[in-house]
């Protein structure tokens, strides 16, 4: 399984890990997950800040 995560892939095999499972392909789903509900935050937030509001002034003084 290649390990996508640069931190992890720099960080190599996990000495005295005595866990079921290996550690790098775990951690790495982890990042993964991280980093996808990082960037849907992000997408949000801006598009909050875009959106136009409703019922005020523009704050555009004329």
């Amino acid at each position: 399984m290649k390990i996508e995560s640069p931190v992890l892939r720099r960080l190599g095999p996990v000495p005295f890990w005595r866990g079921t499972k290996k550690c790098l392909p775990e951690l790495d789903v982890v990042y993964r997950r991280a980093r996808e509900a990082a960037v849907r935050a992000l997408a949000a937030e801006s598009a909050a800040v875009r959106r136009p509001r409703r019922g005020k002034a523009s704050g555009i003084m004329v």
